[in-house]
């Protein structure tokens, strides 16, 4: 994706936390099932927490025996390639992000903005989080 379409996707994470807002929400929450998610987190994480990709790699829930090498390597060029800015998280969203996890990262930022608490479970909404406060250091103190 462009970083124009990562910058979309915060927003509209951004917006739908507005929406919910409206209509009296006050407590939101992320979580995620993880399918195809958890190489582009690892890679996050790697990044943001100078970690070697072998050490925080796990198997996922499509890798099988024998998979987590070719999980490793795959995180490891995606980040030789693309060259994430540590610091400058929207940039890690079009290089080895997704959209889903701009969304995220939009819905906790719309959340801090709206003083609403966000419940965040799991390995993606966790390194989500991360992204999130990355870019808005406030949001921390709602989630």
């Amino acid at each position: 994706m462009t970083r124009e379409e990562a910058i979309r996707s915060l927003e509209t994470g951004i917006e739908m936390v507005q929406q919910q807002v409206d209509k009296g929400v006050q407590l939101l929450g992320t979580g995620e099932m993880g399918i195809g998610n958890t190489t582009p987190s690892t890679a996050i994480l790697s990044v943001l927490g100078s970690i070697d990709p072998v050490e925080i790699t796990g198997r996922g829930a499509g890798t099988g025996d024998g998979g987590i090498p070719h999980k490793v390597q795959v995180i490891k060029k995606a980040i030789e390639l693309n060259a994430p800015d540590k610091d400058d998280g929207i940039d890690f969203l079009p290089k080895v992000g997704g959209l889903e996890i701009g969304g995220m990262a939009g819905v906790m930022i719309g959340a801090a903005a709206n003083r609403i608490p966000v419940v965040v479970d799991g390995y993606i909404s966790t390194i989500t989080a991360l992204i999130a406060v990355s870019i808005e250091p406030n949001a921390k103190g709602y989630l």
